[in-house]
């Protein structure tokens, strides 16, 4: 019975396929439309660069504004955004809000894109139909994804780079004899695109010379290899190096940042790590934050926020109550009111989301010698490698999952692999059951969204 309707899945692919486009479109919609701001759901102001630029004619730099000191490409690709926007509403006294939905235009964008290559990539490493719908449908209903999709800042910019990156390098290492220059010079550009978004995105053109110089060391065809590398890292240099470079002469730093963000990059930073929690996983106090009498105040005043898989967790599969708490944001006009999102809606998503969570550590132990999953363990190893030392040399607000969102596919993929052992060690009950509550947690996490959306179920 298990296998029939599985298969039944799997036949019906392209139409769950669609109805999932449809779905997500609609709530797309749903969440501009009851936003209670103009930029969007964001934490910090990156508007402000963008309207700097605007006011200015040229590229902000890193002192002009609190958010200046990203790399440029947000800047570069959001004044068009705006200035269409601040077009459309004419001489009206609304155009600056309409530039700024401009921009979450563009991070809708951004969002789609990391969508469709998100599936793109679970799609090509997984190969299973009735799988890749189970894929796509735990993308489709990510939270952090759906809320990061309408907030114009540069961490959405550098997942819609980073990913495609990722399907891109699976590709090429996967069918290394079929890969030709023009390939090369694809990851050239989206490895300069995602560092000329955010820092964060170097990682990007780190996992691209870890496979190259393992390509190099294995072979064969070592001058094919050395010549795409090279490619690779002029076309990322040419196209990501700017700020970088800017940073370097003004500041001597090329990581150059404001506030904790700068004290992590400096030379000689302070490490707060008696204040994070490394071996704590606290889910009762996730549940705590979903119901009426919530301790108040803002996230980062809660010892719950600094249990590192709690709140990595948290935000992930919800909001942790960021947006949907008026205050947490650590916001004086505190922007965004209270959504009345049922605690037992709340609650159930992250249960639920709990079982692809599990299924990963089985995912990834399956697969260690495989060398179509090379490039997303290296991924994955690099990012925790970099992001949480980065975080315990801040005191607050490092940790949100945003920053490190361009590891959804990956986290996908081994979810589903983990899903395929379970059905092959235990192909009875169990895995009817592990199937059913995918089933069920990707259609409560979708009812999720709406309430999410509209500041309410019902």
């Amino acid at each position: 019975m298990t296998r029939n309707w599985l298969d039944t899945i799997g036949r019906h692919r392209t139409a769950i396929l669609w109805w999932l486009l449809a779905v997500g479109a609609g709530l797309r919609i749903l969440l501009v439309w009851g936003c209670p701001l103009a930029i969007g759901y964001v934490f910090d102001y990156y508007h402000e660069s963008i309207e700097l630029f605007w006011a200015k004619g040229r590229l902000p730099i890193a002192t002009d504004c609190w958010q200046c000191y990203h790399p440029p490409a947000f800047y570069v690709l959001g004044v068009s955004f705006y200035a269409v926007g601040r077009w459309l509403a004419g001489a009206s006294n609304a155009a600056r809000d309409w530039g700024l939905r401009g921009l979450g235009v563009m991070a809708l964008m951004a969002g789609a894109i990391a969508s469709i290559y998100s599936y793109r990539l679970v799609r090509f490493v997984l190969r299973g139909r009735t799988v890749s719908v189970f894929g796509a449908g735990l993308v489709a209903a990510f939270p952090c994804l759906f809320i990061s999709s309408y907030g114009p800042e540069s961490d959405v910019l550098a997942t819609a780079a980073m990913i495609p990156l990722l399907f891109y390098l699976v590709r090429y290492f996967a069918w290394p004899e079929r890969q030709s220059l023009k390939t090369a010079v694809l990851l050239g550009a989206l490895a300069g695109l995602a560092a000329a978004s955010k820092y964060t995105g170097l990682i990007g053109l780190a996992t691209a010379g870890v496979m190259f110089g393992w390509q190099l060391l294995t072979g064969p065809h070592r001058g094919r290899v050395i010549q795409h590398g090279l490619v690779v890292l002029l076309v990322c240099v040419a196209i990501g190096s700017y700020r970088y470079i800017d940073n370097y002469r003004r500041f001597g730093n090329p990581l150059y940042a404001n506030g904790t963000a700068g004290e992590a990059f400096s030379t000689a930073p302070q490490f707060y790590t008696e204040k994070y929690e490394f071996t704590t996983f606290r889910l009762n106090d996730l549940f705590a934050l979903a119901r009426p009498g919530a301790p108040p105040g803002q996230l980062t005043y809660l010892p719950v926020y600094y249990s590192v898989w709690t709140t990595l967790y948290a935000m992930s599969w919800s909001d942790m109550s960021f947006w949907s708490t008026r205050g947490r944001i650590g916001d004086d006009a505190a922007p965004y009111p209270d959504k009345h999102i049922p605690p037992w809606l709340t609650d159930s998503v992250l249960v639920l989301g709990l079982v692809p969570t599990v299924l990963v550590f089985p995912g990834i132990v399956v697969t260690l010698r495989r060398r179509l999953f090379l490039p997303l363990l290296v991924a994955g190893v690099l990012t925790f490698g970099t992001y949480l030392p980065w975080v315990v040399r801040q005191e607050e607000w490092a940790l949100k999952t945003k920053y490190i969102l361009f590891l959804l596919p990956i986290y996908v993929t081994y979810a589903m692999v983990g899903w395929m052992w379970v059905r092959r060690v235990a192909p009875g009950i169990i895995s009817a059951a592990v199937a059913g509550l995918l089933v069920a947690l990707v259609a409560i996490a979708h009812l999720y969204l709406y309430a999410f959306a509209v500041g309410r179920l019902f």
